[in-house]
């Protein structure tokens, strides 16, 4: 009895100390886990953070890659602008002194150009022509392709040879296309020599414009000379160096004042920038003159051949002709006809406006008190009296 009377406080106080021990294990978790989840939120803050950090970083490069660029290609689009403004007014002064030009356009295609940019240098041609109207009477064109001694290559004479296809269609569509990249060195002196036997028999009154295109230095003797020879006789030399041209030499060949007549350009990158902004014109329709071959026209029909098809791609009423000033084939009806001048398309017109005169007659008719009215338009061609 007494053994009984003192284990029941001693399981009371071991209880007791069993359940405190229980209490403070779960405050000590319930702590714990609250110092997870305020680190977690810190870590999250402190990633977030980190974030910002990176996303400002990456934005501050951005802005700052940006503005270095802007800073870079500022200077290159104030030298475009300048060239280019300089160019188009020197053009526009060629092409409005007089109706009678002719224009020689020496390329460089050596082997330092390549092929794409000798491409470039067509380019520039086509877009130059973009303005004047080519024809015998008005302005004729002459393209000298040059590499070596024995490179100098004349693709196109419309100035010292008389030709049935002396057209800007011909011209655009078939010879610009036909010209070959040689290679080579660079012979400058003989390109401008060749320039100026083709001047020699051109016309005496029409204003006369040699255009040199080149990214090297000339070999082969000093261009110089023949440079004077040209400008004596009355061309106006202009001269473009591309990337590693001889600045002095170029600034010598071109007509005075040099600064004027001569461009200097980094690389056929701002060549190409220079064409776009100084040459960039809005098409016009001018004038289309009748070509001596009709089948020049069959090009604009896919379903005709080149070779071994007799059938014309324009109507047997129609006329193939040449737009002077666009450089594109069309087919044109004759007058009293419409169409598009292809196969099958001229068609006569049956009503003339000078032999009819048109009445409109309205006839309002009210039917069964409806107020419903028709409205009858007829249409009468009376035949008037001449």
């Amino acid at each position: 009895m007494l053994f009984a009377n003192m284990i029941s406080p001693i399981v009371k106080i071991c209880t007791l100390i069993w359940l405190s021990l229980c209490l403070l294990t779960t405050i000590a978790f319930f702590d714990e886990i609250s110092r997870l989840d305020i680190g977690l939120q810190n870590f999250r803050v402190s990633e977030r953070n980190e974030f910002n950090f990176k996303d400002k970083r990456s934005t501050d490069r951005y802005e700052l890659n940006t503005s270095l660029k802007n800073q870079l290609q500022k200077p290159f689009r104030e030298k475009a602008d300048a060239l280019s403004r300089l160019l188009k007014a020197n053009i526009d002064r060629l092409r409005n002194e007089t109706d009678q030009v002719e224009l020689v356009f020496l390329v460089d295609a050596s082997g330092s150009v390549g092929l794409k940019n000798f491409h470039s240098e067509l380019n520039f041609v086509k877009h130059l022509l973009a303005d004047f109207s080519v024809e015998p009477s008005t302005t004729t064109v002459a393209i000298v392709t040059f590499g070596g001694r024995r490179h100098i290559r004349r693709n196109v004479d419309q100035i010292s040879h008389t030709s049935d296809n002396n057209n800007k269609c011909y011209l655009l569509n078939k010879q610009l296309n036909n010209i070959n990249y040689t290679g080579g060195g660079t012979y400058t002196r003989g390109a401008l020599l060749e320039a100026l036997r083709i001047l020699e028999k051109g016309r005496v009154n029409a204003k006369k414009a040699v255009f040199l295109i080149t990214d090297g230095f000339s070999n082969g003797g000093d261009p110089r000379p023949a440079a004077n020879l040209l400008k004596t006789a009355g061309a106006t030399v202009f001269t473009f160096g591309i990337r590693t041209g001889n600045v002095d030499e170029l600034h010598d060949i071109a007509s005075s004042p040099g600064d004027t007549y001569s461009y200097f350009l980094d690389s056929f990158v701002e060549f190409e920038a220079l064409v776009r902004r100084a040459l960039h014109r809005d098409l016009k329709a001018g004038k289309y003159v009748p070509v001596t071959y009709p089948d020049n026209c069959n090009l604009l029909c896919r379903n005709i051949s080149e070779v071994g098809n007799e059938r014309n791609c324009c109507d047997n009423f129609a006329t193939c002709a040449c737009g002077t000033v666009t450089g594109h084939y069309a087919c044109i009806c004759p007058a009293g006809y419409f169409g598009s001048g292809f196969q099958g398309s001229c068609h006569r017109k049956f009503i003339d406006n000078r032999n009819f005169s048109i009445f409109m007659r309205y006839l309002f008719l009210d039917e069964d008190n409806l107020n419903f009215h028709y409205v009858i338009l007829s249409i009468i061609a009376v035949s008037s009296q001449n």
